[in-house]
């Protein structure tokens, strides 16, 4: 490895080891009593006329220079990831990435690779690495939540019909169902009694999870208490829904396992081809790693192979969750 890819991941490293820093202490700042007593007062729902008032009491916790917004938004991005992944998915997915430019500056070794596109590799393939780890959790998640939720339905439909309050037919559920569907059920029931409006809670829970089958319930209480009805029989409906979303996502799997297959084992022989050949003719596959033309040879199979295996994805990838 060269001086200038040694001093390249030196600087990446110190920029990232900044960024965790510069977001630690923005997530320090958010919980400080102060910032907390402004959340808590932006929960609240004020009448027309006290705007002013709440304007003045907000003014009392403001703080000059606080104002990180950029890091800000960077923790609600990291508190994404770990809801869909958890603190293991966030240190594995910042792994990888980490691995994924030790790749990147690996192929400044190839002659026919230049600086340039080393340079190019080694921004874009940890963003992609984040970007699938983070895709490949969150398809994780909604599938758990898929599995229960159904169920959690059920059970908070017999729940109501019995005559138990919304408020503790969540509890019940919190309490009985598996995660990921007890968490959310748990916080949804501790902030209702915390004193946060029903509106505020389920909007929070529908943009931390952003799964569709989750905002259809929140919808539908969210409607039962504007518009009244009987709420049993709509949860009970929405689980029939989602159990049919469900066994769809499972037919589509079904109907495309064939080409997801077919393209991880297209993956894999030319890495099993070539190790199989470094064994058995060492001299014979020398020509393809130490000449100039082999290089060239490396690189234009790996970029066709990479599309192919792109496009098969594409084409075997079926979105059921809409």
């Amino acid at each position: 490895m060269s001086a200038a890819n040694v001093f390249g991941f030196a600087v990446f490293a110190a920029v990232i080891f900044l960024g965790l820093i510069a977001q630690t202490a923005a997530k320090a700042l958010r919980t400080r009593p102060a910032a907390l007593m402004r959340a808590r007062l932006a929960t609240i729902d004020q009448a027309p006329g006290t705007v002013e008032e709440v304007a003045q009491a907000t003014a009392l916790f403001r703080e000059p220079g606080r104002h990180l917004r950029v890091w800000a938004r960077l923790d609600e991005r990291l508190l994404r990831f770990e809801t869909v992944g958890g603190k293991s998915g966030l240190r594995l997915s910042l792994a990888a990435s980490v691995g994924s430019v030790f790749v990147a500056l690996a192929t400044s070794r190839i002659d026919v690779v230049p600086v340039w596109a080393t340079a190019i590799l080694a921004v874009l393939l940890p963003i992609v690495t984040l970007l699938g780890t983070f895709r490949f959790f969150a398809e994780r998640l909604r599938m758990r939540l898929l599995n229960v939720f159904p169920d959690a339905l059920d059970l908070m439909v017999r729940a109501v019909r019995t005559g138990v309050p919304v408020m503790r037919a969540l509890e019940i559920v919190a309490d009985e169902c598996a995660p990921p569907i007890a968490g959310e059920f748990r916080q949804i029931a501790d902030a209702l009694h915390l004193g946060i409006e029903l509106e505020t809670v389920l909007a929070s829970a529908m943009k931390r999870l952003r799964i569709p089958e989750f905002s259809f319930f929140c919808v539908a209480l969210l409607l039962q208490r504007e518009t009244g009805g009987p709420l049993g029989e709509t949860l009970e409906g929405l689980a029939d829904i989602i159990r049919a979303r469900k066994d769809i996502k499972l037919k589509t799997r079904a109907l495309t396992a064939e080409s997801r297959l077919a393209s991880r084992i297209i993956a894999c022989v030319p890495l099993v081809i070539f190790g199989a050949l470094y064994v058995i003719n060492r001299d014979y596959v020398r020509v393809l790693t130490d000449t100039r033309a082999g290089h060239l040879i490396l690189v234009t199979a790996a970029s066709l192979l990479t599309f192919g295996l792109l496009v098969i994805q594409r084409l075997g990838r079926l979105d059921t969750s809409r």
